[in-house]
């Protein structure tokens, strides 16, 4: 049991604060590209939805034009038209 207790301290290990190794110097760049990545996926992720939303109302433009433009003719053509009914009579 002294023998184990004897071999166990043996493998303690001492951390040098020497003033050569600056911790927040070498966290300085992760925490750079961690705050622009951020950065670009919040960016990203507004301008997504903003961009959905205009594209969404192109279509419903695109759609309203047509449907009105179709609607129009169909009225010109349905005038131009003689119904079968007064062809017969």
């Amino acid at each position: 049991m002294t023998v184990a207790q004897h071999d166990t301290a043996s493998l303690t290990i001492n951390i040098d604060n020497s003033s050569s190794l600056n911790q927040s110097r070498l966290w300085q760049p992760v925490q750079l590209s961690t705050a622009f990545i951020n950065k670009i996926w919040w960016h990203t992720h507004a301008y997504s939805t903003v961009f959905s939303i205009v594209l969404l109302a192109l279509v419903s433009f695109i759609f309203l034009s047509l449907h009105w433009s179709f609607r129009k003719i169909a009225v010109l053509t349905k005038a131009d038209t003689v119904s079968e009914h007064e062809i017969t009579s």
